[in-house]
């Protein structure tokens, strides 16, 4: 046989082989379900679903699995304090084969956060790399006790490389009159690597301020949107925050932080006390930030705050507020460039927390396109929303902008 044939259909051969192999091992990966109508000893197939969520942390889900969760109301079990624990026994996924849990219908399925004076109380407890959650409405938290918190998602510093996404995060601890230490967040990020967090909302979130409803407490600033403890390489984009200020919309506070990119996000409203000052606070060590393409909007003072920060590194550039950009006079560390003060973003409407972007908006086209995902008309936004890709028609209530899968 001539050798140069025999060579092709030799290559032939090993491209056969390898989609082959590449074949099998998607197939591989399976898709089980939870349901309200289900029960926890059936298989978890679409016709026979389990019943709770915690069921997509166990046996038999593997890297690359889906649990698809059906719409209704979901807690923990009696006694628990967390709804679904994604423990060291619990299967890890792989950067190129995540696990995935996420809701059938977006919102639809119903995280509801349990009320026990056990301490932390949490939607997502998660300790194992490479988990994708996606699409939940995500609340509760009801118990005036001085000694717990609440949380939406908690990553844990062995959980690698966790998407939360497109997801609602509401009216957490908003019930509680409380002095306890401990925060009402929507997600709480403990000195981990290579999270991300896209396309989420965050609102009502945090316990009665002083006053509230007769509530007398002495904490005040405690409760947030997103909470980073310590982390390196997270990503923070493409979310929209409101009534987030019984703290900041984002803290970034203990341990050392390195490699943070907050970008695209939409933050609105002030606490009537006058507290905080900003939506976005930095401390302790931050090597390396990059904040740029987000839209303020009635700060009390300025966008971002900063206290007992030890920085370098820290870009801020390309954003625009209705107030200042930053809510202190000096941001150790960091630098300033591009950013517009005092003008109106020109959201849809406001009053009714729909923070698209009108034509005329001095946000469309003025951000960077240097580090983000590329826009269909090259020019991104200074918002959450893309306007050139936001729906005109209803107000989504996740952003529509670049997807980055």
């Amino acid at each position: 046989m001539n050798r140069l044939i025999k060579y092709r259909l030799l290559s032939l051969s090993g491209i056969s082989l390898l989609f082959f192999l590449l074949g099998t091992m998607t197939a591989q990966s399976a898709t089980y379900y939870v349901a309200t109508t289900g029960s926890d000893s059936n298989p978890g197939t679409s016709t026979s679903p389990w019943r709770n969520p915690q069921k997509c942390a166990g046996s038999p889900m593997k890297a690359g699995d889906t649990c698809i969760v059906r719409s209704g109301t979901y807690t923990a079990p009696s006694g628990k304090n967390i709804v679904v624990y994604v423990s060291g026994s619990s299967a890890a996924g792989t950067s190129s084969l995540p696990i995935t849990i996420k809701s059938e219908k977006p919102q639809g399925a119903v995280i509801t956060i349990p009320s026990t004076t056990m301490g932390a109380n949490v939607g997502f407890y998660v300790t194992r790399s490479y988990y994708v959650i996606e699409g939940f409405d995500i609340t509760g938290g009801a118990i005036s006790y001085n000694t717990v918190g609440f949380t939406g998602v908690s990553i844990q510093p062995t959980a690698t490389g966790l998407t939360v996404r497109s997801n609602a995060f509401h009216h957490i601890g908003r019930t509680v009159c409380s002095n306890s230490p401990y925060s009402m967040s929507g997600i709480y990020n403990a000195s981990n690597s290579g999270s991300v967090i896209e396309e989420n909302r965050f609102y009502s979130i945090g316990r009665k301020r002083k006053g509230e409803s007769g509530c007398s407490t002495d904490k005040f600033q405690h409760d947030h949107g997103i909470y980073l403890n310590g982390s390196s390489n997270a990503t923070i984009r493409r979310n929209v925050f409101y009534d987030t200020n019984r703290g900041y919309s984002i803290q970034v506070y203990g341990g050392t932080v390195t490699n943070l990119k907050i970008y695209h996000n939409t933050f609105s409203g002030r606490s009537p006390t006058g507290l905080p000052v900003g939506q976005i606070i930095l401390a302790s060590t931050i090597s390396t930030a990059t904040i740029k393409n987000n839209t303020s909007s009635d700060a009390q003072t300025g966008m971002i705050n900063a206290w007992a920060l030890k920085g370098s590194g820290i870009s801020v550039s390309y954003n625009l507020s209705d107030t200042l950009i930053k809510a202190t006079s000096s941001i150790p560390g960091a630098t300033f460039s591009n950013n517009t003060e005092r003008t109106s973003p020109g959201f849809v409407n406001k009053s009714t927390n729909d923070f698209r972007l009108i034509s005329s908006s001095a946000a469309i086209n003025r951000g960077t396109a240097s580090g983000v995902p590329v826009v269909p008309d090259g020019a991104p936004d200074i918002s959450a929303y893309e306007y050139s890709q936001q729906s005109n028609t209803a107000s989504p209530l996740t952003p529509t902008g670049v997807r980055v899968q």
